[in-house]
């Protein structure tokens, strides 16, 4: 199935659109809630929001494999290259040292409330903000999203530039100017591009944020 360039680009927008839409269908009523009753804020507040607009992301994603076939949920095969692995924790690794260096440099405060854990609520945290985040995150803006323009045959720079510019603007507001999404933006796209297998981009992501975790409670 193949797009001109224009039908691709409204398409797009439409599944944007019904995205932040479901998004809020999720989530307005759980803050509303939570506001109206005046319970106070907390780490695990915000953890069970965070669980619900993946929620969003991955109903549209069935929706649209569904109806274009992209395949969002299979992987060209059941094995993976060790190299790439590992590539992939180490991107990981260097995404978390810009993030602090960035979080240093532009004196960012901390954002993360820092009551202690209990079991439940640490579990419930890296669920949240290092597995199911970056896994919808992962599916939408690199599998869905590429193999869409990839139909209607834009080129690889208008790709990459376009998908960094859509992650950049995702993650603004966080106290910081976040530089390094437009980079590994760029780099998880070529990832994608050359290996065809999601599954890199996720363990790179995963790794970022598990060690966002252990960063921001300790050394920001």
């Amino acid at each position: 199935m193949t797009y001109s360039k224009k039908e691709c680009i409204f398409k797009m927008t439409g599944v944007f659109l019904a995205s932040f839409i479901l998004m809020g269908v999720f989530l307005l009523p759980y803050f509303a809630c939570i506001f109206g009753r005046d319970i106070p804020f907390s780490r695990t507040t915000l953890d069970i929001g965070n669980l619900l607009w993946p929620l969003a992301i991955f109903a549209v994603l069935l929706y649209e494999d569904k109806k274009e076939k992209l395949g969002i949920w299979c992987n060209p095969s059941l094995g993976v290259n060790l190299k790439t692995v590992v590539l992939s924790l180490a991107l990981g690794v260097l995404w978390q040292l810009i993030i602090l260096l960035l979080t240093s440099l532009f004196d960012a405060p901390n954002t993360d409330p820092r009551e202690p854990y209990t079991l439940a609520t640490f579990i419930l945290h890296i669920f949240s903000f290092s597995i199911i985040g970056p896994i919808a995150e992962e599916l939408f803006l690199r599998k869905w999203y590429i193999s869409m323009m990839k139909r209607a045959s834009f080129s690889k720079t208008a790709i990459v530039v376009s998908n960094a510019l859509i992650f950049y603007v995702a993650h603004v507001g966080t106290g910081v100017w976040r530089f390094d999404t437009l980079m590994m933006a760029v780099i998880l796209c070529l990832m994608y591009m050359r290996t065809r297998d999601v599954r890199y981009c996720v363990i790179t992501h995963v790794t970022c944020n598990l060690l966002g975790i252990f960063s921001a409670y300790y050394f920001v």
